[in-house]
């Protein structure tokens, strides 16, 4: 009788550490609040046994604008060509950062809190839009800068004495990064985390819409080359922003 007690225990303590086991796989989830480099967000983290945790979200970083005065030929020429004496232009840019976030934390140690996150952040293209604030002559209505994008010849000139554009990167993201801390801690309601890394968005680029000898519409790219030196640099500094630092904290509450 006694061995049959026994093993009518060991059996219930083996189910119960089994089903202990078979908990945490999308058994809790967490909502949380996001702020850092990535702006103010909002997140949803799930557990994916007791090494992996699995987060989705939506950050944005408020707008902010800058202005600066660039000198422009009073008169473009056909292509490009600089006429006329030099005049002041006011050029307006202004952030447009926006991002939705699928990541996958992984906890080295079961019980520990430090982790590797890697996962994937999708967002629009214009994440900087350039326009003038100050109208350009007519003439840049009818001609202006010509771009051969290698298949046709375009020319991005100004509508109703404006040009809108924007530095542009790649919608989908990779990211990469480590932090401290779990979305979800069985014994809290609340956490805390923090993480460092960094988001891959390519090499960024100048793009303008440009219309074609044939009529049609595109945004081509802005090369430094194309626009005669006259961007101050500019172009290439921007190209050289392949990676956007991402420190962030999280406050997260499990709600079951």
């Amino acid at each position: 009788m006694k061995k049959i007690i026994l093993l009518a225990v060991l059996c219930c303590l083996a189910g119960s550490a089994m089903a202990q086991e078979e908990r945490g796989y999308f058994d809790k989830m967490a909502v949380g609040l996001q702020v850092g480099t990535a702006g103010l967000g909002i997140e949803m983290a799930v557990p994916v046994g007791p090494n992996l945790e699995m987060r989705a979200g939506y950050s944005f970083l408020p707008p902010f604008s800058f202005t600066k005065t660039v000198s422009v030929p009073e008169h473009p020429g056909e292509q490009g060509s600089a006429k006329g004496e030099s005049i002041p232009v006011d050029v307006k840019a202004t952030s447009h950062i926006s991002d939705a976030q699928l990541l996958l934390d992984i906890f080295p140690a079961k019980d520990g809190i430090f982790r590797f996150t890697v996962g994937l952040l999708a967002g629009p293209k214009d994440v900087v839009k350039v326009t003038n604030t100050t109208r350009l002559p007519d003439d840049y209505n009818t001609f202006g800068l010509g771009i051969d994008d290698g298949e046709d010849d375009y020319s991005v000139r100004a509508v109703n004495n404006y040009i809108s554009g924007y530095i542009g990167s790649h919608t989908l993201r990779p990211y990469a990064g480590i932090g401290l801390g779990r979305a979800i801690r069985p014994e809290k309601r609340l956490s805390f985390s923090c993480d460092l890394g960094a988001m891959f968005w390519g090499t960024p680029g100048l793009f303008a819409p440009g219309e074609s000898i044939f009529g049609d519409w595109k945004d081509v790219r802005i090369t430094t080359e194309a626009a005669a030196g006259k961007d101050e640099g500019l172009i290439k500094i921007a190209e050289k922003v392949v990676l956007y630092p991402m420190i962030n904290l999280h406050l997260f509450y499990t709600i079951f």
